[in-house]
């Protein structure tokens, strides 16, 4: 992305030798990143310019490897990547680096370890992958913000396809010269399967999975094999009509370049239009990408016209050329600054003025950058000298920035760790509002609030082992519950099984089933999926209405000994209604002899407690907000779990979770509130001896 060849003191106006340095390309790398920037900061938009950004690194990748071909040396891959890391991954390193030290100043320390995820997804060109894990990750996608290292996702799958492409380059250019075949038509052959397998994945994927297709590897590689094939055919038709003008002697004339000067301008404007009249971000990687990819197409098409009119010239003036100079720099640096910015002031887009600071920001330390670290690791001429030495200054690097990364997780682990050793006597969380409990004589009173600050975000509960044997799901089930089924295994296959089954909110109340369970040695069985009560008598989604069938079908089978599920609902209107179905639910459980839990619905508290005790204070207000009325009213559901023929025990968990009718956020030194949806595990573990003096209430038994 950075330039590898010093401008000429003088670049010949029609000059078109293939391999030559193209002033046109530098200055529309440039001014592709500018229109990121530009499209981020003022617009909250995408603007194509990624596309065009990826589809110039293959064309000038396979232009290395060309000239390579053409003068009967050997492909080398290895001292490629070697050559192609050493540049890339110290700015990389070093902007990391900078943008983790900025998580942690700024952001609240339930974004640290996410950061220090992101970093290493980063650094090991892997970003896209995590993001995209991220995303389909239902607990994942509600953990936090937008990434600070979330532009990374494009650089991750540069990084691969620089892994992957010079592979592919080099088995085909073997195989053409073993067989005594055309090196370039080989080559030609192999990226058109390449695009159209990808671009055919990339259509039906944008379609139907849109926010995985963006992010997806195999969605983007036809960018790149278009911008492989451009790169093959492109020198050779320059050569081919520079040797024709030459044979016939014909000038080159202002009107004759006319065309080549529209077809330049065309390029450029269809290129800047782009993000401005299509939704790129909504509608991208599918075939409405070929806009920008076929504008820049056009403007390497047009090529250096020397026409004073012509795009090249404007890409070639000072200013282009800087701005190509240090467009990986700027890639680098002006996303971490503008998520920064919005987190820490809490604006949800840049003003003007905010966005003029920021972009200007951005340029000098994109300067910097390239000045300081890109430049001097690029021309070291040690390096330089051998590919394993440029491999081993990029393994240096990869090494450098990984190391205080991985410490800075392993410390806040330890942390957690450590917090809760002591959790027994520091962190009673539920079990202070037992009015008999006493503090432990060695309790800290300064200890640590668990979860840990850092670790919060992960304190989903989870089974521990896939459901096997006579617990995994059957043929009939598999396809909704083959992933989901989990369990925690009791001390022997014939002890008693009780299912919890249900959304992420009956998934983390039953961190206090799970307690109980292997304090009384049963076997716990998890369904849960996220978004998605029990109510198989109900029509929800179809996504939903699925998984309460299937998980219906999987409990009429194995016929437990008991089932947790959720029998209301609390939505976010702040009232409480009858979980849908569930009238008819209720009596088809207890019929076959199981035994019915049947948990009250958990209040939404509508802003994030952790994030108003990190910003305010536990003490505050703001964040003990008073329990909702429908709340503190008698169980919506009571006429109904009075009329059902069969065992049914409530569970009421609201006088643990909002003591005194108001929902602190922390309880026995314990965060009581992962969002403003779900409990903690933790203390929702903490809650076994409430939970299970009111299963006793109602006659149920261990």
């Amino acid at each position: 992305m950075s330039r590898t060849t010093s401008l000429p003191s003088a670049v010949p106006a029609t000059g078109t030798r293939a391999g030559r340095f193209r002033p046109e390309l530098h200055g529309l790398r440039g001014l592709a990143i500018a229109l990121v920037v530009l499209y981020h900061m003022f617009f909250d938009r995408v603007s194509g310019g990624v596309d065009v950004f990826l589809f110039i690194s293959a064309f000038l990748l396979v232009g290395t490897f060309m000239r390579k071909v053409d003068r009967g040396e050997p492909m080398r891959p290895a001292a490629y990547w070697g050559r192609t890391f050493k540049r890339l991954l110290p700015p990389t390193a070093v902007v990391s680096l900078a943008t983790l030290g900025g998580v942690y100043l700024l952001l609240t320390p339930d974004r640290w370890m996410t950061g220090i995820t992101d970093a290493m997804g980063s650094l090991l060109h892997v970003q896209n992958w995590v993001l995209i894990q991220r995303g389909v990750d239902y607990y994942a996608a509600a953990e936090t913000g937008p990434s600070a290292f979330q532009h990374f996702w494009s650089l991750s799958i540069q990084g691969q396809v620089f892994l992957v492409w010079p592979v592919l380059i080099a088995l085909t250019v073997a195989v053409a010269r073993w067989r005594r075949i055309s090196v370039r038509a080989s080559l030609a052959t192999m990226f058109a399967l390449v695009l159209m397998s990808s671009f055919a994945w990339s259509v039906h994927s944008t379609a139907t999975q849109q926010e995985i297709a963006y992010f997806d590897t195999f969605t983007r590689l036809w960018e790149f094999a278009a911008g492989s094939l451009l790169g093959l055919a492109l020198p050779w038709w320059e050569q081919r009509t520079t040797r024709s003008a030459t044979a016939r002697h014909r000038a080159i004339t202002p009107a004759r370049g006319l065309p080549q000067v529209l077809m330049g301008w065309a390029g450029i404007i269809a290129l800047v239009s782009c993000g401005l009249l299509i939704d790129v971000q909504g509608a991208f990687p599918g075939w409405i990408a070929l806009w920008p990819l076929a504008a820049a197409a056009l403007v390497l098409c047009a090529g250096t016209t020397g026409h004073r009119f012509s795009v090249d010239r404007l890409l070639s003036t000072r200013p282009a050329v800087v701005l190509g100079d240090i467009s990986y720099g700027l890639y680098l640096v002006h996303w971490p600054l503008l998520v920064l910015f919005l987190a820490r002031t809490g604006k949800e887009r840049a003003g003007f003025l905010d966005g003029a600071l920021l972009i200007l920001l951005s340029l000098v330390l994109a300067w910097v950058l390239t000045r300081v670290v890109d430049t001097p690791i690029r021309r070291w001429p040690w390096a330089a000298a051998k590919a394993w030495r440029s491999g081993l200054v990029a393994l240096t690097c990869l090494v450098i920035a990984l190391a205080p990364m991985a410490g800075a997780q392993q410390h806040l682990l330890g942390q957690q760790r450590e917090a809760v050793a002591r959790a027994v006597a520091d962190n009673p969380g539920a079990r202070v509002l037992d009015p008999e409990f006493t503090i432990h004589p060695d309790a800290d009173p300064d200890a640590e609030v668990l979860p840990t600050a850092a670790l919060i975000g992960k304190d989903w509960v989870a089974g521990r082992e896939r459901c096997t044997d006579d617990l995994a799901p059957a043929h009939a089930e598999a396809d909704e519950l083959l992933a989901l089924c989990r369990t925690v295994p009791g001390p022997s296959p014939d002890a008693p099984v009780i299912v919890s089954v249900g959304d992420s909110r009956i998934e983390q109340f039953s961190a206090s089933l799970i307690a109980l369970a292997e304090r009384e040695g049963w076997t716990l069985v998890a369904l849960w999926k996220g978004g998605c009560t029990y109510a198989p008598d109900a029509q929800i989604s179809e996504e939903c209405d699925a998984f309460s069938k299937a998980a219906e079908a999987y409990i009429r089978r194995i016929s437990p000994d008991a089932v947790a599920a959720a029998t209301t609902a609390f939505g976010r209107d702040g009232t409480e209604a009858l979980t849908p179905g569930m009238e008819l639910t209720l009596p088809a459980l207890t019929a076959g002899g199981t035994t019915v839990i049947a948990v009250r619905a958990l209040p939404r508290l509508g802003f994030d407690p952790k994030a108003c005790v990190a910003e305010k204070g536990a003490d505050a207000v703001e964040c003990a907000p008073e329990l909702p009325a429908d709340l503190q009213r008698e169980r919506y559901d009571t006429d109904l779990l009075g009329s059902v023929d069969g065992a049914v025990v409530p569970v009421d968990t609201t006088p643990l979770v909002c003591p005194d009718a108001r929902c602190t956020p922390i309880i026995g030194n314990v965060m009581v509130w992962l969002d403003g949806d779900h409990l903690t595990g933790t203390y929702a573990g903490s809650m076994l001896d409430g939970v299970d003096a009111q299963l006793a209430d109602g006659g149920f038994t261990w």
